[in-house]
């Protein structure tokens, strides 16, 4: 788990969001290898094991790949989220985690992976997280790739982690959820942005009338 990463995590029991304090056991530069996020709030610890947070122990991986990743489809997905800056931030849920040591070699923004496939490691800007919805704070991503088996929660948690104007891929077989406008698709995938709220309309300032004399 990369250490500035730490600070969008957050505790998925149902209270306000808070930051998570990380007690480390083992680290290697910038990434933890085994530690432990607590929660302030509801007390609750969450194990850091090989670089791995397990926000729920039960969840399970997903199987590897029959086919090996292609360099294409990790070319593909970069432009579809536009990962160009080494600031942003991109969480890939699913099988699309498989893309995540080739994606690196594409872009220079940093992974974060939710319940990515068994054979996917951490450490070189990748990070992974085992969790029933996406344990990140709302706006705090820059991009999201949703994977096919997405629950209904975890396809909202998703959404509600994008920033204003951030894209979103996702299967053809999943319907575009409300709040995302669609840029393009194919026979296999959607991509979408994240529709930035309208800006009010301007307010007039009325002057105060000037008193005779002045």
């Amino acid at each position: 788990m990369f250490t500035p990463l730490v600070d969008i995590l957050r505790c998925p029991n149902a209270h306000e969001e808070t930051w998570l304090v990380a007690s480390i056991d083992r680290a290697d530069a910038r990434d933890i290898l085994d530690g432990t996020l607590g929660c302030p709030i509801c007390l609750a610890e969450y194990p850091i094991r090989a670089g791995v947070v397990r926000f729920a122990e039960a969840v399970a991986l997903v199987a590897p790949a029959s086919i090996p990743a292609h360099e294409h489809d990790a070319v593909r997905l970069a432009a579809a989220l536009d990962l160009t800056d080494a600031r942003m931030t991109a969480l890939l849920h699913g099988a699309w985690g498989a893309l995540a040591p080739i994606l690196r070699g594409e872009s220079p923004a940093q992974l974060l992976l939710v319940n990515p496939p068994a054979d996917i490691s951490s450490g070189d800007g990748v990070s992974i997280v085992t969790a029933e919805t996406a344990p990140v704070a709302r706006g705090s991503v820059d991009a999201v790739a949703v994977g096919a088996d997405a629950s209904d929660a975890m396809l909202a948690s998703l959404v509600a982690s994008l920033k204003a104007g951030a894209r979103v891929v996702g299967p053809i077989a999943r319907a575009l959820p409300e709040g995302l406008t669609e840029l393009a698709r194919d026979e296999e995938i959607w991509v979408a942005q994240l529709e930035t709220p309208a800006a009010s309309r301007p307010v007039p300032i009325a002057r105060s009338a000037r008193r005779p004399g002045q």
